[in-house]
C-alpha cells in the first residue's frame, strides 16, 4: 500500500495516460508534417519520424540538442526568439519561412510553420511544439500567378484603345486606362456600374445589349470576333463622340463575362469629313479645267489653224513650223486635260458595280481598234474563257482600251503587233483578272514600275501618248481591290496583268 492507494490503482490510474500518449503518438507518427516538441530550455523533448527524415538524423541525434546544434547560427537566432515570443504571448506564430538548399546553388525552399505554446494541466507554458511542412510548390505557383497577373495587368492598362469587362447584364467589372483618360470617369466610379447607361447615349444602347443577349453563355450566336460596329459614346460631361466597338464573350468561373473594345474614331471621322471636302473640291476644279479651260485652248488651237490654213503661203517654213508647233502643243495639252480628268473620275471608280461578262468588253475595245488594226495589219485575239468582274463597264472598258492601245502603239519596227487578251489564273481565289500580251520591244527593267507612275513614260515625246494610260489601269484596279502589273513576255514582248476583287 503507497498511502490510502494499492499498487493495482495505481497502475489503473496510470493506463489511460498510456493510453492517450500512444494515441499522441500514433497520430504525429504518421502525420506527413515534421513535428518538434522542445521545453523552456529550448531543448528537443520529442520529433516525429518526418522530421527526423528531413533532418538526416537518428532520434538519440535530435533528442537532447538546441537548435544551434541543428541548423546554422543566424537560423537557431530567430528560432529561439520565436521561441520566446510564443511562450511569453502564449499566442500561436503561422507564417511561411524560406530558407536556401545547402549544395543547391543557391536554391530556395519555402515552409509553413505553426509554433504554439505547450501547457500543462496547471495551464502554465512548459516549452513549444513546432509543426512545419514545405510549401515550396504552392509559394512558387502563387508568385507565377502574381507574376502573370501583373503582367496581364500593365497590358490591360497599356492598351491604347479603351477596355473593359461587363457581365451579361452589362455591369462593369474592370476598366483600363485609357477608359479613364477616354471618358473622363475613374475607375472606382465605374466599377459597378452599367455600361448601357454610364457610358452610352440612349440612342446607342440596345446594340451592345442585343450583343450580350445574342453571343451569351445559353446563345447560338458563336464568335464576335472581327465584328465592329460604330457607335456613339459618351463622356461624363455628357459630350457625344464616336467610337469603334468589338465584343468577346469570355467564360469566366462558371458565368460569361465580356471583354468590350472601344477605339476613338472622332479624328478619324474629322479627316474623313476633311478628305470628302477637299475631294468635293477637286472635283469641282477638275470641272472647271475639263470645260473652262479647255474651250479657250480649243480657241487657240481652232484660230491657229484657221491662220496656218488662210496665211500658209504667204509664210516661209519656220513661221509654218512655229504654228504647226502651237497646234500640236494645244492638241497635247487638250490630250493632258483629259487624262488629268480621267484619272480623277478612275480615283472614284467603287460607284455603279455590276456583273460584266469580260468578253464582251473586250470584243467592244478591239471593235474600236478596227482601223488602227488594219492600218498596222496587225491583229488582237482573245484567247480562252474570260471572267465575269463586278465592276462598273466602263472602267474595265477603259482599263482594256489604254492596255491593247498601248500593245498596238508599241511594236517592232517592220513587223505588225500581234496582241492577245486572256484569263489571269491566280493563286488566289479571292480574284480574277486579264492578261494583255503582245510581242513589242518590252520595257527596260528600271522602267517597269516607272511606267505606272502618272504622265511617266519610258519612250520620248516623238510617241504619241502623255504617259497617264498605265497610271489610270492601275487607279481603276487599285479601286477595285485589285493590282495592275507588268512582266516580260516569255519569246519577246511584254505582258500586262490587272485584277479586281471578286
Amino acid at each position: 500500500m503507497i498511502g490510502d492507494l494499492s499498487i493495482s490503482e495505481i497502475r489503473q490510474s496510470h493506463d489511460p495516460l498510456r493510453d492517450s500518449e500512444a494515441l499522441y503518438h500514433s497520430l504525429v507518427d504518421q502525420l506527413p508534417m515534421c513535428l518538434l516538441r522542445k521545453n523552456l530550455d529550448g531543448r528537443f523533448i520529442f520529433a516525429n519520424p518526418q522530421f527526423l527524415k528531413f533532418a538526416g538524423k537518428s532520434s538519440d541525434e535530435v533528442i537532447g540538442q538546441t537548435d544551434f546544434d541543428l541548423f546554422p547560427e543566424e537560423l537557431a537566432r530567430k528560432y529561439q526568439a520565436d521561441d520566446q515570443t510564443v511562450i511569453a504571448t502564449g499566442d500561436v506564430l503561422d507564417t511561411v519561412e524560406s530558407h536556401q538548399v545547402p549544395g543547391s546553388g543557391g536554391q530556395l525552399r519555402y515552409v509553413q510553420i505553426l509554433k504554439t505554446p505547450v501547457f500543462d494541466t496547471g495551464h502554465n507554458v512548459v516549452g513549444t511544439q513546432v509543426l512545419f511542412w514545405d510549401v515550396t510548390e504552392k509559394q512558387v505557383a502563387e508568385a507565377a500567378l502574381k507574376e502573370s497577373t501583373a503582367l496581364k495587368r500593365a497590358i490591360f492598362d497599356s492598351a491604347l484603345d479603351c477596355i473593359f469587362l461587363a457581365d451579361q447584364d452589362g455591369v462593369i467589372l474592370d476598366v483600363n486606362r485609357s477608359t479613364e483618360r477616354v471618358f473622363g470617369f475613374k475607375r472606382d466610379e465605374l466599377i459597378g456600374c452599367n455600361m448601357d447607361v454610364t457610358l452610352l447615349p440612349p440612342t446607342a444602347r440596345s446594340r451592345p445589349r442585343r450583343n450580350r443577349e445574342n453571343y451569351g453563355a445559353d446563345s447560338e450566336g458563336g464568335s464576335m470576333l472581327g465584328k465592329r460596329a460604330e457607335i456613339p459614346a459618351q463622356h461624363k460631361d455628357g459630350r457625344v463622340f464616336d467610337v469603334e466597338m468589338a465584343m468577346q464573350p469570355i467564360p469566366y468561373e462558371g458565368r460569361t463575362v465580356f471583354a468590350i473594345f472601344l477605339h476613338d474614331i472622332t479624328e478619324r471621322k474629322r479627316a474623313d469629313e476633311e478628305i470628302a471636302q477637299k475631294n468635293k473640291d477637286l472635283e469641282t476644279l477638275l470641272y472647271v479645267t475639263s470645260h473652262d479651260l479647255r474651250e479657250p485652248l480649243r480657241a487657240i488651237r481652232s484660230f491657229t489653224q484657221l491662220l496656218a490654213d488662210r496665211a500658209g503661203d504667204k509664210l516661209n517654213d519656220v513661221e509654218q513650223g512655229y504654228l504647226t508647233r502651237v497646234v500640236d502643243g494645244a492638241d497635247r495639252l487638250n490630250k493632258l486635260l483629259e487624262d488629268v480628268l480621267m484619272m480623277s473620275r478612275a480615283q472614284q471608280a467603287s460607284e455603279g458595280t455590276q456583273e460584266v461578262d469580260a468578253r464582251i468588253i473586250a470584243r467592244d475595245v478591239i471593235r474600236q481598234f478596227d482601223v488602227r488594226i488594219a492600218e498596222s495589219q496587225g491583229s488582237v485575239e482573245i484567247i480562252g474563257d474570260l471572267p465575269e468582274f463586278r465592276v462598273d463597264p466602263r472602267w474595265l472598258r477603259q482599263s482594256l482600251f489604254n492596255l491593247v492601245g498601248n500593245a498596238l502603239k508599241f511594236h517592232s519596227d517592220g513587223e505588225p503587233p500581234q496582241v492577245e487578251i486572256a484569263a489571269y489564273e491566280p493563286d488566289s481565289d479571292s480574284v480574277a483578272g486579264l492578261v494583255v500580251r503582245d510581242r513589242g520591244p518590252g520595257i527596260a527593267a528600271e522602267h517597269q514600275e516607272r511606267v505606272f507612275q502618272l504622265f511617266q513614260r519610258a519612250v520620248g515625246r516623238k510617241v504619241e501618248g502623255t504617259g497617264a494610260g498605265l497610271a489610270i489601269v492601275r487607279q481603276i484596279s487599285n479601286r477595285y481591290g485589285g493590282e495592275a502589273w507588268y512582266e516580260p513576255r516569255s519569246g519577246g514582248g511584254s505582258e500586262f496583268t490587272i485584277t479586281f476583287q471578286k
